[in-house]
């Protein structure tokens, strides 16, 4: 019979922000954090309108729970309305 060698795997220690913290994350909040990784801001609207999701600001409280650095741009619209606009800060 042989006996094999255990291994003990090599411990990784997650940096602040980093994909392991992510995936804890609800998948609303995965989504709202792929486009942001990839284009950088969301709206609220572009958020509903491409993704179905109109809790954006519930998305974004768990990404900063995550570590992840976003930051809040505060916009009026043409009416004179305020919305937020979520830019990713590395």
């Amino acid at each position: 019979m042989v006996k094999l060698n255990y291994v003990k795997p090599t411990t990784f220690r997650a940096a602040k922000g980093s994909l392991e913290r992510a995936l804890s994350i609800t998948p609303q909040a995965k989504t709202v954090l792929a486009h942001l990784l990839r284009h950088g801001d969301i709206t609220p609207l572009k958020a509903d309108a491409v993704y179905g999701i109109s809790r954006l600001a519930a998305c974004i409280f768990e990404i900063r729970n995550a570590g992840f650095n976003i930051y809040t741009d505060m916009h009026r619209d043409d009416c004179g309305r305020k919305y937020a606009q979520y830019v990713y800060a590395g």
